[in-house]
C-alpha cells in the first residue's frame, strides 16, 4: 500500500458538496494505492473510516471460520464504502480487497460524521446507497431460499447484463466476473457456474467473443428468470 497527497475525487457523493466544502473536506483526506488481491479492510476491524473508489475496482466479502469466501459485490471508480461502520460505530461488516491496482481517498470517521451532520444532500445520497444495499440482500436471501443454482446463476447473469445493455436489447458485458467470483457470490462451486455457463451458450442465450459475454436477448433472459419466480 502506498500513499499520497491529497486529492480531488470522482466521488458520487461528495460532488454534492460545493467546491468550497469540498476543498475542505478532501484537506482531511488522504490518497491510498493498493496493488492487486491486497486487502483495504478486512472483517471486524474496528477502522471506521469511509472509503471512496477513485481507481481500480475492489472486491466485497465476507470469510467463515474455515476460510470460505461468500462474494457480495464489486465497487468501481466514484462508488464507497463504510459508511455502515461510520453510522453505527460497530466493527466492518465484511472485508474489501483490490482486483487489482486500486487507488481510494480516506475520508476519517470525524470527517465523514461532520459532514452528514451539515450536509442534507450527502445524507440523502447515502440513504439512497444503503436502501439500495438493502433491496440487494433482500432479493439475494429470497433467491436462495426458492431458486436453484442454476437458477440463480441465471437471475446473476441478469444483474450483469443490465449493467451493459444496449437500446437493440443486447447486453455486451465488457467486464465479466469469473467463474469463481460468481461461484462465491452465490454459494455454490465454480464448475457448477462452468457447466450452466456452458449450456447457457449452447441453447443461444449467451456467447462468449474474446474477453466478453454477450447476451444476444436480453428479453429472453429476463423471461427464463421471471418464469421460475412465479413458480
Amino acid at each position: 500500500m502506498k500513499e499520497g497527497k491529497k486529492i480531488t475525487t470522482n466521488s458520487v457523493v461528495l460532488q454534492a458538496l460545493s467546491a468550497t466544502d469540498l476543498k475542505e473536506v478532501l484537506s482531511f483526506c488522504i490518497r491510498r494505492t493498493f496493488v492487486k488481491d491486497e486487502q483495504i479492510v478486512r472483517q471486524m476491524d474496528r477502522d471506521n473510516s469511509i472509503y471512496f473508489v477513485e481507481t481500480g475496482e475492489l472486491g466485497v466479502a465476507q470469510f467463515s471460520d474455515s476460510g470460505r469466501e461468500v462474494g457480495y459485490i464489486e465497487l468501481k471508480a466514484g462508488e464507497n464504502f463504510g459508511e455502515v461502520s461510520v453510522i453505527d460505530g460497530g466493527p466492518r461488516s465484511a472485508s474489501v480487497t483490490a482486483l487489482c491496482e486500486s487507488v481510494v481517498t480516506v475520508m476519517p470517521f470525524a470527517t465523514f460524521q461532520k459532514l452528514m451532520q451539515t450536509n442534507t444532500a450527502v445524507n440523502i445520497l447515502i440513504m439512497k446507497q444503503l436502501t439500495a444495499i438493502i433491496r440487494r440482500l433482500s432479493e439475494r436471501v429470497y433467491e436462495f431460499s426458492t431458486l436453484s443454482v442454476n437458477n440463480r446463476i441465471h437471475a446473476e447473469l441478469l444483474r450483469w447484463a443490465r449493467k451493459f445493455i444496449d437500446l437493440d436489447g443486447v447486453a455486451r458485458i465488457s467486464s465479466p466476473p469469473t467463474h469463481a467470483q460468481m461461484a462465491s457470490r452465490l454459494s455454490c462451486n465454480r464448475e457448477a457456474v462452468s457447466r450452466e455457463l456452458k449450456r447457457l451458450e449452447n441453447q443461444g442465450v449467451m456467447e462468449k467473443q474474446g474477453s466478453r459475454w454477450i447476451i444476444p436477448d436480453c428479453q429472453l433472459l429476463q423471461k427464463m428468470v421471471d418464469e421460475v419466480h412465479r413458480i
